[in-house]
Formats: structure tokens, C-alpha cells, sequence
């Protein structure tokens, strides 16, 4: 889907929520808002991507379960829980969670985490964390050699070595 006139709530506020904020910022995002358990590193994304992308970002401390906005297009959790556990719970009100929603993961093993798995029962369009990592090597791949990658291909030896 085209970001553009989106509201986004991207989880996080690290490296890989950063460059999501910003290409979304980029893509023309109407508003981004980050939600984020460090009040500091939260508002200086937020700072950033209103001063230097010129988008609407706001801040949102989380604390709690994050209930999210009921005009909120796409949801990002671009934090690490869930890495190596299918069960860990990102603290979220599932009820939140309704379709048309999208809701991405960065968090590429395992694929299906509880967040995914919560929101497709819901009825939201979900995507998962390898298509972010495939498209992150095939990058690297070109730079390296000059050659363009067959992401499909890719894609299906990440998840053989995956086991799914």
C-alpha cells in the first residue's frame, strides 16, 4: 500500500524505527506518531521527523497496554519482542486491532509472532519481517556486486533456512 496520507503508529524508537519513520515521512505519511517506553530517544524521533521530513510525528509515552487510534491506517512494531519467542506479547489493547488496519513486524524469526498472529485473527492485513530482511540483502547484494538478486529466490532459501 502507498503510505501517503497514512496515519502510521510505528512501536519503537531504535535504528530500524528511524528508517521506517523516515521513508514513511518521505512517502508522504500524513502522521506518524511513536510510541516508546524512553520519553527521550521517542521525542527526538518524533523531533526529527517533523523538522528534518517535515511530517506530522507526535509522541506518545507507552506505558500499559497502547490502545491504538481508531484512524490509525498502518501499525509498525519496530522493536525486538517477539525475536526468538512466538509468544511474547507486545503490550498492546488487541481490541484496538480492526481491519482495514495493516499491521507490519520487523521481527523476522519467528515470522508469525503473537502480535501477527493476534491481528490477523482480527481481520488486519499483516506482513511479516523477512520481506524487510530479504530487501535489506538483496541491497547489500547489488552494492557488493554490481548484479541484481532474485528476491524470490531469496526469500524461499530465508525461510528453508527458517524451517517454515
Amino acid at each position: 500500500m502507498d503510505p501517503a496520507g497514512k496515519n502510521v503508529v510505528l512501536l519503537g524508537a531504535g535504528g530500524a524505527a528511524r528508517a521506517i519513520a523516515v521513508e514513511l515521512g518521505l512517502a508522504g505519511a500524513a502522521q506518524i506518531t511513536i510510541v516508546n517506553r524512553d520519553p527521550d530517544r521517542g521525542q527526538q524521533l518524533a523531533d526529527l521527523i517533523a523538522e528534518r521530513v517535515k511530517v506530522s510525528a507526535l509522541f506518545v509515552p507507552w506505558s500499559g497496554d497502547y490502545e491504538v487510534p481508531a484512524d490509525t491506517h498502518v501499525l509498525v512494531n519496530a522493536t525486538t519482542i517477539g525475536m526468538g519467542n512466538p509468544d511474547a506479547r507486545v503490550p498492546l489493547a488487541i481490541a484496538t486491532l480492526h481491519p482495514p488496519l495493516i499491521v507490519a513486524d520487523v521481527v523476522f524469526n519467528p515470522p508469525w509472532t503473537r502480535l501477527l498472529r493476534d491481528a490477523k485473527a482480527r481481520g488486519c492485513t499483516t506482513l511479516d519481517g523477512l520481506g524487510m530482511l530479504v530487501n535489506q540483502a538483496a541491497i547489500n547484494f547489488r552494492t557488493w556486486t554490481g548484479m541484481e538478486p532474485d528476491r524470490a529466490v531469496m526469500r524461499e532459501a530465508l525461510e528453508e533456512y527458517l524451517e517454515i
